[in-house]
């Protein structure tokens, strides 16, 4: 008798024979589940649609299973991400501290400087003095105009040229005064102008009004060098009114002319202070005898 084993050749062709068998078996059965559900939906929508509920609720936990590492992959992609993200940002935030770190220091040193300077030059600046604390009444923004009422008049010491300020910067100057209230011309009038510094390149310019809610800055000094939206503007102290380093403005349009929002609004200001003009404290400091 031959007991040789049947060659590997028959077993692997049977095994093919039984995966295709089982395949188009697995096939029919899909395919008539399908029909019968389609006929059950057309002839009778009640059972398909109960039909179809209890399939979800059989294949809704099988595909949540499978799908499983599929989420727990995109969220590690996703968490790599917001990592990677942050450790940029936080790159970003040390240069941006070191920056800022470096600029305090030569503001510092520029400070220690000017004392210096003082002290070697004997420099007396006049001090600012408080005139009053006055409510404004009304602002009266016009295309003729923009001009404020103050509740402070004569009696409280206020004269037309005073400077009045918030405490975000700036407003304007007192130009009508009565004995009890005083009309304020604001930054934003056609007739208001102030000399300011551009705190960034310590260039000396001129701010004035043209009636809108934005004001012009021209005759700036040393032109050609640029300036960016942002920039800060103070007063410089020139012209005898405002005392220098008051805020009043920044940059929001930095082609010529360069267009500035106002530092302080008059809108929703309440009380305002008013002092003295710049020039008169210094002629005060004088004395009689010195004049």
């Amino acid at each position: 008798m031959d007991w040789t084993p049947p060659p590997r050749r028959s077993s692997a062709m049977r095994r093919e024979q039984n995966l295709a068998i089982i395949g188009a078996v697995v096939t029919g059965a899909v395919l008539t589940v399908g029909l019968v559900l389609m006929l059950l939906a057309r002839f009778n929508p009640a059972v398909g649609a109960g039909l179809r509920a209890a399939a979800l609720d059989v294949v809704t936990p099988i595909w949540t299973v499978a799908r499983a590492p599929f989420d727990g992959v995109a969220a590690m992609v996703e968490g790599a991400g917001s990592y990677l993200g942050a450790v940029e940002r936080a790159k970003q935030l040390e240069r941006e501290l070191a920056a800022a770190r470096a600029q305090l220091q030569v503001a510092q040193a520029e400070r220690v400087a000017l004392a210096q300077l003082r002290r070697l030059s004997l420099t007396v600046e006049p001090q600012r003095r408080l005139v009053a604390t006055a409510r404004l009444v009304s602002a009266t923004p016009t295309a003729t105009g923009r001009t404020a009422l103050l509740s402070a008049g004569r009696q409280d010491g206020v004269e037309p040229g005073m400077p009045v300020l918030s405490a975000d910067g700036l407003i304007g100057r007192t130009v009508d005064v009565g004995t009890r209230a005083a009309r304020v011309l604001l930054l934003g009038d056609a007739l208001s102008r102030v000399p300011v510094i551009i705190v960034r390149t310590r260039q000396a310019a001129l701010v004035s009004g043209d009636g809108t809610q934005l004001l012009t800055m021209t005759e700036r000094v040393g032109a050609q060098d640029a300036l960016f939206v942002g920039d800060r503007l103070v007063t410089s102290g020139e012209g005898g009114i405002f005392p220098p380093g008051v805020p009043v403005g920044t940059i929001v349009d930095a082609d010529e002319p360069q267009r500035v929002r106002p530092a302080a609004s008059v809108i929703g200001q309440g009380f305002v202070r008013v002092e003295g003009a710049f020039a008169a404290a210094a002629s005060a400091e004088l004395g009689p005898e010195d004049e």
